[in-house]
């Protein structure tokens, strides 16, 4: 990527900058919210949502059809032109640039939501319902999916290329959990866009508007990982950018590594757009906490290259835009990365 240049335009950016023109009816809102990020919260910072999440095998949902009512509220669709304008205007991924091309028309899929056989390809359908991928080398192409995709399964895999992915409003990710590519894609709903713990590189994607019910206590995240390896996130636009609720619900982080479950071994985090909000607490959780069961064993962490914006706090997240950290970890490199003013940021 070539960050400089992007960095020189992101300077340039006009508060009035438009969005790029959506793709589908539901992503219309007010040009006038595009400000670079999300707006300063009305609630006090002590009423952030603190890091936490169910265990990855939770599957409320998954395999049966959604509930077909918008996962995108009013609220999450002003915070997504956001993050859409800024990120469209400096080259990341955003409307313009992410999901099913432009001009291609969806036929209706009358397929399996259970997908039992190896090579399956899904290529230019509307599926309405959740999948279950239990196949190896599975494909979904240039297609919307109204429903989370979930994989578990050492042997099973599947690529994702050119889609929208709506996780909905349950309480699981949009895409997860292990041997998932995600190509040039749109993810959104759900508790998270993405929540991986093995083999999953994420490129060139927008992940934003996360489900948040208006009672319910959810952590959510872009994307998240409570124990894991062997994972890319590699030049998406991450942007968790729900408003929080009266329950104590909202955004954790725009990423998240938590040794929750296992040790967090060999990520790649690199050349990523983390798109502000004060409402959460941090942009980046790096995976170090003494106070988590796996939290001390973390290794091969590379973040590099990364444009962290400041939003109007000038911190990114609503106490600063990365924390848990760990500077001696071996093999964890923290090299390039930089506020959306161009400035270095080091690690905390």
């Amino acid at each position: 990527m070539a960050l400089g240049a992007a960095l020189t335009a992101l300077v340039a950016i006009a508060v009035g900058g438009a969005v790029a023109a959506s793709r589908m009816a539901d992503r219309d809102a007010d040009p006038a919210a595009a400000t670079g990020g999300t707006p300063d919260p009305a609630v006090p910072s002590a009423s952030l949502p603190e890091p936490s999440s169910p265990a990855p095998g939770a599957s409320a949902g998954l395999g049966t059809r959604p509930n077909p009512s918008a996962s995108v509220t009013a609220s999450a669709k002003a915070s997504a032109a956001a993050s859409s304008a800024s990120a469209a205007l400096t080259g990341f991924p955003g409307a313009g640039n992410t999901g099913v091309p432009a001009g291609v028309q969806l036929a209706r899929y009358s397929g399996p939501c259970t997908i039992t056989k190896a090579g399956t390809v899904i290529d230019k359908r509307h599926v309405s319902c959740s999948l279950l991928i239990k196949a190896k080398d599975v494909v979904i192409r240039s297609s919307r999916v109204d429903g989370a995709i979930r994989l578990e399964g050492g042997s099973y895999s599947v690529r994702i290329e050119d889609a929208e992915i709506d996780g909905g409003q349950d309480q699981v990710p949009a895409v997860g959990f292990e041997n998932v590519t995600v190509l040039r894609s749109e993810l959104r709903g759900g508790q998270a866009s993405v929540n991986c713990y093995r083999n999953c590189h994420v490129q060139d994607s927008w992940l934003h508007s996360q489900h948040l019910p208006d009672g319910g206590d959810w952590h959510l995240n872009a994307f998240l990982s409570n124990g894991g390896s062997d994972i890319r996130l590699v030049h998406n636009t991450l942007s968790c950018d729900q408003p929080n609720n009266a329950a104590g619900g909202g955004c954790t982080a725009n990423a998240s590594i938590f040794g929750d479950f296992g040790p967090n071994t060999n990520y790649t985090i690199q050349d990523n757009l983390f798109v502000a909000s004060a409402q959460m607490s941090y942009c980046f959780y790096g995976g170090f906490d003494e106070h988590k069961d796996y939290g001390t064993q973390v290794s091969g962490i590379v973040v590099t290259g990364n444009v962290f914006q400041r939003g109007k706090n000038g911190k990114c997240g609503g106490y600063g835009p990365a924390t848990s950290w760990a500077r001696s970890a071996p093999g964890n490199v923290w090299r390039g990365n930089v506020w959306s003013d161009g400035k270095p940021l080091p690690p905390d």
